[in-house]
């Protein structure tokens, strides 16, 4: 679950709190903790089902995914599926659950976007193999980046 997730519920727990505090109303909280509840549940079985969609992407990707070193990769490459290994400089953007994971092999050093956790706990410094396609940087378009199905460390 993300961090503003997280938040989300602490800011309406609280309000519930404190409005049955100052009214003392329970009939209130017939209504507001099962929305508390739905409140973590419904990001966590989000999160769960993106995970099971990775995780098939992730196996039908494999089988087509071509491995290239990073340095390879150009804008030629747009839409295709590779396979990178290097290991994990940076990871940035995890508390919004969408991490990205700076990739540097001896070629170069490139940018994987996950659109959710990846299955395994990965940290900077980790040997990790990517897989998924090549496409420019939503927020910039000059820059290439890898938008993976999977991350997952190798070597241990």
């Amino acid at each position: 679950m993300s961090a503003l997730a997280w938040v989300a519920f602490i800011i309406c727990a609280g309000a519930v709190a404190l409005h049955y505090a100052s009214t003392g109303d329970s009939h209130f909280l017939l209504y507001a903790i099962p929305g508390l509840i739905l409140l973590l549940v419904i990001p966590m079985v989000l999160a769960w089902m993106s995970r099971r969609s990775f995780a098939q992407a992730d196996e039908q990707f494999s089988t087509k995914a071509s491995t290239c070193k990073i340095g390879k990769i150009g804008p030629a490459m747009v839409g295709d599926i590779v396979r990178i290994s290097g290991e994990v400089q940076k990871i940035s953007f995890v508390w919004l659950n969408r991490p990205h994971f700076h990739i540097k092999d001896k070629t170069a050093q490139i940018r994987v976007i996950m659109f959710t956790a990846p299955a395994n706990k990965v940290v900077v410094g980790d040997r990790v193999e990517a897989v998924g396609i090549v496409m420019k940087y939503p927020l910039t378009k000059a820059r290439l980046v890898i938008s993976a199905v999977s991350v997952k460390r190798i070597g241990d």
